[in-house]
């Protein structure tokens, strides 16, 4: 190898290795900027989805129940609790939930404990007190739109996740898997039989069906036999929808798959 090339090897080394030391020390100044600034101002933000939560599903009372919602803190944890504040966004807006009326107000005592980042952590679940009025019968639903007061302790955080949705309900609604329930429910769908399952089987969650086509059929058979049962102590009077429809678990074919 000539010298003139060993030079230029040299040269190309030092250089990578300078542009190396210089992209180290501004991504170590960067995250040290990063650092300092959301140690300067905190910041919150909601770490989770829109949610929507019916008292249908509810294994409370019916009454009153919770939707945990995550909130994130941006920056270091603090030595000491930091308390922080909701309010709603969409107060008055058609369809909107009212405060003291399907939510817990957040003036409330019980809810100011609830909104603190404890000392050390950098989230936590703050438990939105809902309520079943009787105004939610009448209506499909109504919406709580999040978002954060800036206070003492903490400022906006990420843009796209300053507010979340939290759709309120008291109506059964059709899971949009219903059909892959079929050889357990059958084919029809109805609220009154929605609640005959949900008794019976103590299922409430039908985001996920069983992979094991036995099991369904066993569910199946659960309900027929406990709908016959109801219906012999009810002989004037057997299970139905809110329009006459008789309830039924038949299915039309049995397939396995």
């Amino acid at each position: 190898m000539s010298k003139t090339m060993r030079h230029t090897i040299i040269k190309i080394h030092t250089l990578a290795v300078s542009l190396a030391a210089i992209i180290a020390l501004t991504t170590t100044s960067c995250q040290e900027n990063e650092a300092m600034t959301y140690e300067d101002q905190p910041a919150l933000y909601f770490d989770q989805d829109d949610t929507s939560f019916s008292f249908f599903y509810s294994t409370g009372n019916g009454e009153i129940d919770t939707i945990e919602v995550k909130i994130h803190a941006m920056g270091f944890p603090s030595d000491v609790d930091r308390p922080f504040r909701l309010k709603q966004l969409n107060e008055g807006e058609d369809g909107a939930a009212v405060s003291g009326l399907h939510y817990m107000s957040f003036d409330s005592e019980q809810m100011t404990q609830d909104m603190v980042i404890p000392a050390g952590k950098s989230e936590t679940n703050v438990h939105i007190v809902v309520y079943n009025d009787e105004s939610l019968d009448l209506v499909e639903s109504v919406s709580l739109k999040l978002g954060i007061e800036p206070n003492d302790y903490f400022d906006y955080g990420i843009i796209e996740k300053d507010s979340v949705v939290l759709t309120i309900s008291s109506q059964a609604t059709k899971p949009s898997n219903w059909d892959d329930w079929y050889y357990a429910f059958g084919e029809t769908w109805g609220t009154v039989k929605m609640k005959f399952i949900i008794q019976n089987t103590g299922i409430t969650n039908f985001d996920d069906v069983p992979s094991d086509s036995d099991y369904l059929v066993y569910l199946n058979d659960k309900l027929c036999n406990a709908l016959e049962a109801y219906n012999e102590e009810h002989p004037d009077e057997p299970l139905a929808e809110a329009d006459g429809t008789l309830v039924s678990f038949q299915m039309t074919t049995l397939t396995y798959y």
